[in-house]
């Protein structure tokens, strides 16, 4: 199955549903897949890409639509991601201020420890975890910056 017939099946769908959830859901398939018809990709990407499609089997019908979709969805942005290095907007930022909020929290609360025992804890934790997200959030909207510049977003 190509882009294009997808993107008409998806269409279709989207406008047989009622329901807000399956319209996000197809809405962002379309994204995604118009966002590769815009990307000057080599014959062996395209095949790679209409192969996956096919496996996907997005034909089927199936009772509940969302939950399916859903999983194919995310099944195809994964194999986007380790096929050809494409990620979504905001993709690493999203990462880095989780990662950050980790080691903020885990720093943050062993110095305050260290400076106070009873009232360090709470401060550490506070001023660690906002101190750690707002690295993360720097570090990764400086790698979504580098995939937008190499042409990786999609």
């Amino acid at each position: 199955m190509n882009i294009n017939k997808t993107s008409e099946l998806l269409n279709t769908l989207l406008s047989q549903t009622d329901k807000k959830s399956e319209k996000k859901i197809y809405n962002c398939f379309i994204r995604t897949l118009s966002s590769l018809n815009n990307k000057d990709l080599t014959e062996v990407k395209l095949n790679l890409i209409q192969e996956k499609l096919s496996s996907l089997n997005l034909n089927t019908v199936t009772e509940n639509r969302k939950k399916i979709y859903r999983q194919k969805l995310s099944e195809f942005k994964v194999f986007l991601k380790n096929e050809f290095s494409f990620t979504s907007a905001k993709y690493y930022t999203e990462i880095w201020i989780i990662y950050g909020m980790i080691f903020g929290t885990g720093i943050g609360i062993s110095i305050g420890t260290a400076i106070v025992a009873g009232l360090g804890t709470s401060i550490g934790l506070s001023i660690g975890t906002g101190v750690g997200m707002v690295i993360g959030m720097v570090y990764g909207a400086r790698k979504d910056a580098e995939a937008k510049r190499l042409g990786r977003v999609i």
